[in-house]
């Protein structure tokens, strides 16, 4: 049985504004020992901005500056977005420890 310590999940304006956006102000942290701002970093760890991804655009938008996302890690293994998992994982090393991003639908995690 897997277990997880923090779940993103969206509400967006893509509808009404055609633009995506994430309102830090809206992320709910159930971790002990883990605010917004540090789920903020590691959701823009795990995206690329290379790929012009609407929503890795967003998240990597939320940070001061973009070059944080990959500050201080070494990234390991990255796995894109694929039909089939639904999701996108990162395992990066940035403190000696291995910790694995995903970012997915609730139901994918």
């Amino acid at each position: 049985m897997a277990g997880m310590d923090v779940l993103c999940s969206d509400k967006t304006g893509t509808l009404t504004l055609n633009k995506l956006s994430v309102d830090k102000n809206l992320v709910e942290v159930f971790a002990k020992g883990v605010d917004a701002d540090s789920v903020v970093l590691m959701a823009a760890r795990a995206s690329r901005t290379e790929n012009q991804d609407a929503i890795d655009t967003a998240i990597v938008g939320m940070l001061a500056d973009p070059k944080e996302a990959r500050a201080g890690i070494q990234e390991l293994h990255f796995l894109p977005f694929n039909p089939t998992d639904k999701r996108t994982t990162t395992h990066i090393d940035g403190d000696g420890k291995m910790h694995r991003v995903s970012k997915a639908a609730p139901e994918q995690v």
